[in-house]
């Protein structure tokens, strides 16, 4: 399941360098296009409202902030976590970037993770 969650991490993080950068709306022309690779990949995407529901008091939910370190300073989700990716984790995440994403899901392999970034690139 580790494999699986750390998949899901990097192709959510594909997302966030190889879509056009735009506001994350339902009537966005590559919105549903998105939507179908998600499915396709186990994964779903979230917009405000569905983030909202998941953050609901008392939820166990991991919100990693993909964003550079100076992003994250600058303002994040409340309770996030601060994981920077970069262009160079595109494909495959290097073993130390690899531990510590291991390292913040813990030992529930179904713990459900939310990963963000700036721009949706």
């Amino acid at each position: 399941m580790l494999k699986s969650s750390l998949f899901v991490a990097a192709v959510l993080l594909a997302l966030c360098f190889f879509i056009h950068p735009a506001l994350a709306g339902d009537d966005e022309i590559w919105m549903s296009s998105a939507i179908r690779e998600a499915e396709r990949n186990g994964y779903k995407l979230l917009d405000t409202k569905g983030l909202e529901k998941l953050l609901e008091p008392g939820a166990e939910v991991l919100i990693i902030d993909a964003r550079a370190d100076y992003e994250f300073e600058a303002g994040h989700i409340p309770g996030s976590t601060n994981l920077e990716f970069d262009l160079g984790d595109r494909m495959e995440l290097s073993k130390d970037k690899r531990a510590a994403l291991a390292e913040l899901a813990g030992l529930d392999k179904d713990r459900l993770m939310v990963i963000y970034c700036r721009s949706f690139r």
